[in-house]
């Protein structure tokens, strides 16, 4: 709030840091939230015809995901590409790449954005020399450059964006992926997560259970989207190795529980986000009595295993339905039920 009025001059809206590691420097420093330094989240709200100067981000990849009304990304040197996202769409801007964004809606719009850095990476925003304003303290707390360098070129790979975009209308549940890929059945996976997820965002390289994600980042983040369409549809509790997830509720209303057995639970609505810390069993449940939906984020280390354990008797029942050898192929995507072991309990 101290540098409010920059910040509407060259986002066009409030900024809200969400969570940052209490080292990390740039705009959503001072979070409430702390996560892994690799990546920090926070949110963007424009009224009706509000614009963004242009800027460009050196050293961070920024995913920009669409929470309500129809959000307008220009980008290259002249900003001369533009695309629409609207509700629960996203855009992965490579480092680099200058960009704008605008309220073209007939309503508010509000963006989670979530920032990935590589390792040795900041969360700098370079604007231009045009639009420099502030004092030096600002510039500094804010992470602010003023530059006449227009960012990468877009002239030969148009689609180094274009590409980077997931429609939210046209993305596919891995359930469906994995039984496409490796023949594993949909209910079997559907029995261990949310009824449906949808990957947005994964690490270059990950082989996990999002392998056929439709978008590849830096190491440290992972975004999808969780779909439970009734109360009972929802993972059993389970822990992640070393990595925090955090929930953004986008929809509906959810029970986060966290404990083996889930001793303890807190109520969200959207808007709400709640972090869970690695090695720490947790599951969540739809109470709207409606289909309803969070962001799951997930930061890690850089080569980040992401290993999700379930406790030994999930396992004993996951065995029984699907058989021993359905044990072993989830292994292989870093999917265990030895819980108990791996967490002391």
């Amino acid at each position: 709030m101290a540098h409010a009025e920059l910040i509407e001059h060259l986002w066009g809206g409030p900024l809200t840091p969400l969570m940052t590691a209490t080292e990390s420097k740039g705009r959503f420093a001072g979070a409430v939230l702390t996560c892994p330094p690799t990546a920090c989240v926070g949110a963007l709200s424009m009224m009706r015809g509000a614009r963004s100067k242009g800027w460009r981000n050196p050293g961070s990849i920024e995913n920009l995901f669409c929470l309500e009304g129809s959000l307008e990304v220009r980008y290259g040197t002249r900003l001369e590409h533009s695309l629409v996202l609207d509700r629960f769409d996203m855009v992965s801007m490579p480092a680099g790449v200058r960009h704008a964004v605008a309220n073209v809606g007939d309503s508010d719009v509000r963006t989670v954005i979530a920032l990935s850095i590589a390792q040795g990476g900041n969360y700098d925003a370079v604007f231009d020399s045009a639009d420099a304003k502030g004092s030096d303290p600002a510039r500094a707390a804010l992470g602010l450059r003023f530059e006449d360098e227009p960012g990468i070129d877009l002239k030969a790979d148009t689609d180094s964006v274009a590409g980077r975009v997931t429609r939210f209308a046209k993305l596919v549940p891995y359930k469906k992926s994995l039984k496409e890929t490796g023949g594993l059945p949909p209910e079997a996976t559907e029995a261990l997560t949310a009824g449906s997820v949808f990957t947005l965002i994964v690490p270059e390289g990950h082989v996990g259970r999002s392998r056929t994600a439709p978008m590849y980042g830096n190491q440290g983040l992972y975004m999808s989207i969780a779909e439970c369409r009734t109360g009972d549809d929802a993972p059993p509790a389970h822990a992640h190795s070393d990595t925090q997830e955090s929930f953004f509720i986008l929809d509906g209303s959810f029970e986060i529980y966290t404990g083996l057995d889930n001793e303890s639970s807190v109520a969200v609505a959207p808007g709400d986000l709640v972090a869970v810390p690695k090695q720490l069993m947790r599951t969540f449940r739809n109470t709207s009595g409606q289909p309803a939906r969070l962001l799951a984020i997930i930061q890690g280390p850089d080569r980040m295993r992401d290993n999700v354990s379930y406790s030994q008797r999930v396992g004993a029942d996951f065995e029984r339905r699907f058989g021993a050898q359905a044990i072993e192929a989830y292994k292989q995507i870093g999917m265990t039920f030895d819980a108990e072991e791996r967490l002391g309990l």
